[in-house]
């Protein structure tokens, strides 16, 4: 599966239009945001959040080995020149 980083916070407590929510929730003076915030957050799966959790750590570990090979490779090329 690809990961998306879209998808992922997406699905998470991350609005689709963070500066119009913004804005709502300064005007929200009985709570009504949070409590559909709250109920979106039991709605969903444990196995759909499990899911998102490890497909993050995924992405992470994807992140950090192609920052290691592009560290070796460089090192490598320095190394390979020849010496003046």
């Amino acid at each position: 599966m690809a990961y998306d980083s879209r998808k992922i916070a997406n699905s998470f407590y991350l609005p689709k239009r963070p500066f119009l929510h913004g804005i709502a929730r300064l005007m929200d003076f009985s709570g009504a945001l949070n409590r559909q915030m709250f109920a979106q957050v039991l709605e969903r799966s444990d196995t759909d959040s499990m899911r998102a959790d490890w497909e993050a750590v995924g992405a992470s570990l994807r992140q950090a080995i192609k920052a290691y090979e592009r560290e070796l490779a460089e090192k490598a090329l320095i190394e390979s020149e020849p010496a003046n």
